[in-house]
């Protein structure tokens, strides 16, 4: 066995490991993303009333005023970024080390 097997694997080792760590952080991203923010989101994005209460579909009581109102757009709007960031990362990666093992 030549040194440059050994580095090969040891590389390969690292950028799975990396991907496996990376999909876990995904998964608990999704996972918050999903049960607190869409839901707290969907329920007052149609809200024009000051200081309404309105039920989500998981059956939370949520506050629909305007700094929490901001508030919940700005989280979503980051959050959905950081889902993308992490999706578009995990499928290069996955890709990279698909062409990597092939050559």
């Amino acid at each position: 066995m030549g040194t440059k097997t050994i580095e090969s694997n040891g590389k390969r080792m690292i950028l799975k490991t990396v991907q496996i760590i990376l999909g876990g952080l995904y998964v608990l991203v999704m996972l918050f993303y999903l049960s607190v923010i869409l839901p707290e989101y969907l329920t007052c994005v149609d809200c024009n009333t000051e200081g309404a209460m309105r039920t989500d579909f998981l059956g939370d009581s949520v506050q629909c005023f305007g700094d929490s109102k901001v508030f919940g757009r700005v989280l979503f709007d980051f959050s959905t970024l950081t889902i993308v960031g992490f999706s578009v990362l995990l499928v290069v990666l996955f890709l990279w080390r698909r062409f990597k093992s092939n050559t």
